[in-house]
C-alpha cells in the first residue's frame, strides 16, 4: 500500500532511513583503517603491534614481537668511530637509541631527519641525493662492538610529503643487505587512501618486500622471518626510526 506524502508513516520511515544512514556513517568514521600488506609478507610474518608510540617522549620506548628500542635521546652518544657520526655531528636535530631482540643482541641507531644545505653533498657521496630536496631522514645503524667496518646506513626523501605529488625513496645499505623503501598508499580493502602522507613503507630487496611498516595510528610492524636474526635486527631498528620520526619537530622547516 502506497502512502501519503504528508502521512505518519511516510515520515516515519523517513526517519529511519536517516538513522540507518547516520549510524552507517558513525560506523565508517569509528572504523580503524589499516593499509594494504603484501600477500607474501603476511602470509609469512605475523603482524606486531607497536606500543610506547604515543604519549611522553622523555626516555620514550617502543617494543614489538621481540623487539625492544629505547631510551629514545634526542642527541647521539658519542665515542662510536662510524663516518656517518663524526660527518654530521654537528646536525642540529638527532635521534639515538638501541634496538634489542629477544637473545639481548643490540644495535645503536644515530638518525638525523633536520640537515642543513651544505651537508647534502656530503651525504651524496653515499646515496644518490636530489640535492635541491628539504625533507631528508637519515640513519646510521651500528651493531654493537662495531668499529664502523660493518655499519649500515638509511636514507630516505619526501617521508612527509604527499606521495601523489612527491616521490618517496629510500635505501639501506650495508652488509649483506641492499634493501629499497616503498611507500604505501592504499588500504587494506585496496582503495587508495586520500591521506596527504604515506600509510607506511614496506622494505624491499631482489624485488621482494621482506618488511613493512604501518605508521597510522599506533603502529604494527612486520619482518619475514626469513631474514637473519642479524638483518632483522637492522631492519626493526629502521622500522623503529620510521615510527619514531614524527617526534623530530617540524623535520627540515628550518634548514640553515
Amino acid at each position: 500500500m502506497r502512502c501519503r506524502a504528508d502521512s505518519g508513516s511516510c515520515r516515519i520511515a523517513g526517519f529511519k532511513w536517516i538513522f540507518l544512514l547516520v549510524a552507517m556513517l558513525a560506523l565508517t568514521a569509528c572504523t580503524v583503517p589499516f593499509m594494504q600488506i603484501d600477500p607474501a609478507l603476511s602470509r609469512s610474518a605475523e603482524a606486531m603491534p607497536v606500543s610506547g608510540r604515543q604519549g611522553w617522549l622523555i626516555n620514550q620506548q617502543l617494543s614489538f614481537g621481540e623487539f625492544q628500542s629505547g631510551p629514545v635521546k634526542r642527541s647521539w652518544t658519542t665515542g662510536y668511530n662510524i663516518p656517518f657520526v663524526v660527518r654530521f655531528s654537528g646536525a642540529k636535530e638527532k635521534l639515538g637509541f638501541t634496538v634489542r631482540d629477544a637473545s639481548g643482541t643490540t644495535a645503536e641507531l644515530f638518525c638525523l631527519g633536520k640537515l642543513r644545505e651544505i651537508d647534502l653533498p656530503v651525504l651524496n657521496k653515499a646515496f644518490e641525493v636530489n640535492l635541491k630536496t628539504t625533507d631528508v631522514f637519515t640513519c646510521a645503524i651500528a651493531p654493537v662492538n662495531s668499529l664502523g667496518d660493518d655499519s649500515f646506513e638509511f636514507y630516505s626523501e619526501n617521508l612527509n610529503q604527499n606521495p601523489r605529488f612527491d616521490e618517496i625513496t629510500g635505501q639501506l645499505q650495508g652488509p649483506g643487505l641492499d634493501i629499497a623503501l616503498r611507500p604505501v598508499g592504499k588500504l587494506e580493502g585496496g582503495q587508495t587512501s586520500w591521506n596527504t602522507t604515506a600509510l607506511g613503507f614496506e622494505l624491499q630487496q631482489d624485488g621482494n618486500t621482506i618488511a613493512a611498516v604501518e605508521t597510522l595510528n599506533n603502529g604494527r610492524v612486520w619482518i619475514s622471518p626469513e631474514l637473519p636474526a642479524s638483518q632483522q635486527l637492522i631492519v626493526a631498528g629502521v622500522a623503529s626510526a620510521l615510527l619514531l620520526r614524527s617526534s623530530l619537530a617540524e623535520h627540515n622547516d628550518d634548514l640553515l
